[in-house]
């Protein structure tokens, strides 16, 4: 067995660098000799100075390798070998410019003020508050994370997640999850329960652990959370966390029953009348089903929802019905239009009404109602406030209005860790607000825009019902619109319907289970018949490339967008991507790019936030600065550093966002989206292929959601017998909420409280 060896020198190459592993192979000059070294060497970069031991081996290839088993990070001794790596970017914030100051400014001392006062780098031009504290974290992981970083590599930890646990705990972290591995899985975005699990195994956890078993359930919980639904019958909870833990089913009752004294879950009576699975069956025959647990997060955002909706319905003071009839026919007269009597009765309710709903599919007049609500309002002196749930709805809005509208984040003013400026007790300064696109509000962000409505506002929600479901829990539209308690209007005639334009007409038609119109000439609605997975790609490709920006202008990377039902198979999202990014954004030696797992980027791909982050900051070409980017939105790569490791994205044309590597997993190539993220946003062409799928991703809404997105263009590649298969497979997420159980429930209050203060 050889000898561990001990070497000292300065980093002079580095072969092979995987960010997410740590490891490493690279050349070490010892100023006598070089030694290749390799291993698990975290934040490693050239002109590092290391102390390393190890054992050398003969790799068949390469020769001579030392297997790295300790490192320790030498500060540079020598005033030019200080500069050298204070100049080599090694500590982010500091580059060749900055470096020379520091040494003018502090000489030798440099590394020990950043270490003991690096405060007073704020002596140096250019380091502001902002700068400095990139510096100071960049400083801590070149020299107080190593034994943390390691410490977590022996778990099998990336070093990317690594440093997202040491973002969020601190040093303390390993103190922490020694005590409770499970609090991986309940706090840091990307450690699920499972890879929790197998961390707690490793270090010696019982599986009938009070910790694992509490977090089994919560886990169970934010899944389900996460495919829609707001609660879980006990049953049903029960029998999927047995099954996920492998214990028994009376554990998890009991520690049920624990959770909710602790108020870490909530539970309360089933009734029939709610949506529930095969297990929450009625065994007592008393009526009630089951008991339904909720996240308490849930629960309150479901009764305050229920709650307000009520007040703001039963508060509103009404304009004089004289005031309507003027206004309508006055605004026809003004506008030069002819309101149909489904459009009036719209109007006239909206005017009316606390709440009111407008839901219908493209081309109904929706755009001409709010349109027309809006100048009555203002007539009125009321102010209007225009919202919708992403940065292009909010952009459609404002076009289609003329009048300035927002995200629903930016209306209420974003402060990251889901904290609003406007709140109850901070509430929005209108009388009217409008808020479009309300399919997508899930039911956590409905109960923050409530919360900031003042009593006796009017709320105007407009929608399309037959768009998908939010991809947050609950279903806000629909169990508004089922509850029959608030007022609605449904849409079902087209108005906006050119004689060119077969986008609309067939968006009903398909809705109504019927054939679309294909291929007609000079029109807007085609369907190219491919059989096979490769024909489609390479017809996509086609389209893409050559046939739609050469014929009809249309830019590959701003005006198409590629929409599949599915990640996987052979024309999902996965392998449309890599396609379209070899012909769209191929390789070049000006291109930054990074890998990260499976996924490739590089400067200039498209690209999409998929999940929430409400704490990054972000600011725009007007000097604005915000925090928050959100699952959908779509951007641009604009830079890749690898000296920095940062990448910069560019949404929405303004917001330019920083990300460190170990953010990137928040990102996704987006030459192609699923349908599902395609939500809220409009594309002028929109491009997807009809091949086989799971039947639940087949179905009419999903093809409904797709073609609804397009303004311009629908183009359909693909098998017609999987088109008519969508057409008639009417498959609808169903989704567990009470939302409309609670609205007629607060409403039935509100009337008996009423009647006992006029009787």
């Amino acid at each position: 067995m050889s000898e561990n060896l001990v070497y000292e020198g300065i980093i002079e190459e580095i072969i092979f660098q995987n960010d997410e592993t740590g490891f490493m192979i690279a050349n070490l000059n010892t100023h006598e000799d070089y030694i290749c070294i390799k291993g698990v060497l975290p934040f490693i970069k050239s002109g590092d100075r290391l102390r390393v031991s190890g054992k050398l081996e003969i790799h068949p290839i390469y020769g001579e390798q030392l297997t790295v088993n300790y490192l320790e990070h030498v500060k540079p001794k020598e005033r030019d070998e200080l500069f050298k790596y204070l100049s080599s970017g090694v500590i982010k914030g500091i580059g060749e410019a900055t470096a020379q100051l520091m040494m003018q400014a502090f000489g030798e001392e440099a590394l020990e003020v950043i270490h003991e006062n690096p405060e007073r780098l704020l002596e140096i031009p250019g380091i502001g508050p902002k700068k400095l504290e990139q510096i100071i974290l960049s400083y801590k992981e070149q020299y107080e994370l190593r034994d943390f970083i390691m410490y977590f590599q022996n778990l099998n930890i990336t070093v990317h997640m690594a440093m997202k646990i040491y973002r969020k705990f601190g040093l303390e972290a390993i103190e922490k999850i020694e005590t409770n591995p499970y609090i991986l899985a309940d706090e840091i975005s990307g450690i699920g329960f499972r890879f929790a699990d197998q961390i707690a195994q490793k270090m010696g956890i019982e599986s009938k652990s009070p910790f694992r078993i509490a977090s089994g359930i919560q886990y169970i919980l934010n899944r389900e959370a996460g495919s829609g639904n707001s609660f879980l019958g006990k049953k049903t909870l029960c029998y999927l966390t047995e099954r996920e833990l492998g214990i028994p089913g009376d554990l998890v009752e009991q520690m049920i029953a624990e959770l909710a004294v602790k108020g870490d879950v909530q539970v309360e009576q089933m009734s029939p009348k709610i949506d529930h699975m095969p297990l929450d069956h009625d065994e007592n025959g008393d009526g009630f089903t089951d008991l339904a647990v909720y996240l308490p997060t849930l629960f309150y955002a479901e009764q305050q929802v229920a709650l307000k909706l009520v007040k703001l319905m039963m508060m509103n003071n009404q304009p004089p019905q004289t005031f309507v009839d003027e206004f309508i026919e006055a605004y026809q007269e003004e506008r030069g239009i002819l309101l149909g009597q489904n459009q009036k009765l719209a109007v006239t309710r909206v005017l009316e009404s606390g709440v009111f709903v407008i839901t219908g599919g493209p081309g109904t007049g929706k755009t001409t109602i709010i349109n027309a609500v809006i100048s009555a309002f203002e007539i009125l002196d009321k102010k209007v406030l225009l919202a919708a749930p992403t940065g292009r709805a909010a952009k459609r809005m404002t076009e289609a209005t003329q009048r300035e509208s927002k995200t629903i984040h930016r209306l209420l003013e974003f402060q990251g860790d889901m904290e609003f400026q406007r709140n109850d007790q901070n509430p929005l300064e209108a009388d009217v607000i409008i808020i479009d696109e309300i399919s997508m509000v899930d039911i956590l962000l409905m109960y923050r825009l409530l919360d900031a409505i003042k009593d006796g506002s009017h709320l105007i929600l407009v929608g399309d019902s037959d768009q998908l479901p939010s991809v947050g829990p609950g279903s806000v539209l629909k169990e508004i619109l089922a509850s029959g308690m608030i007022p609605s209007v449904c849409l079902d005639e087209i108005y906006r319907q050119s004689e060119t334009s077969l986008i609309a007409e067939n968006a009903h038609k398909i809705n109504r289970g019927q054939a679309p119109i294909l291929n007609k000439k000079d029109k807007d609605f085609f369907f190219i018949s491919r059989t096979k997975a490769d024909q489609i790609l390479k017809e996509i490709e086609m389209l893409v490339t050559d046939r739609l920006p050469n014929y009809y202008g249309f830019s590959a990377m701003e005006d198409i967008q590629i929409l599949a039902p599915m990640k996987g198979t052979g024309v999902g999202v996965d392998a449309l991507n890599t396609m379209l990014q070899s012909v769209l954004n191929p390789k070049a030696s000006e291109k930054g790019e990074k890998k990260v797992g499976f996924k490739l980027f590089r400067k200039g791909d498209k690209v999409m936030q998929i999940k929430n982050n409400y704490n990054i900051d972000w600011t725009n070409r007007f000097g604005e600065e915000g925090k928050g980017v959100f699952n959908g939105d779509i951007g641009f790569i604009t830079m890749i550093d690898e000296v920095y490791r940062e990448m910069t994205v560019v949404f929405d044309q303004e917001k330019e966002v920083v990300y460190d590597y170990a953010s990137l997993d928040e990102l996704t190539l987006a030459y192609a989206v699923t349908v599902h993220k395609s939500q809220g946003s409009e594309f002028k062409v929109v491009i997807m292929p009809v091949s086989y799928g799971p039947p639940m991703l087949m179905s009419r809404n999903i093809l409904y959601t797709a073609i609804t997105r397009a303004r311009e263009l629908v183009v359909l590649v693909g098998d017609k017998k999987y088109l008519n298969q969508m057409i008639h497979q009417t498959h609808e997420e169903r989704r567990l909420s009470n939302l409309k159980g609670r609205i007629a429930h607060f409403k039935n209050v509100w009337e008996e409280l009423s009647k006992q203060k006029y009787n």
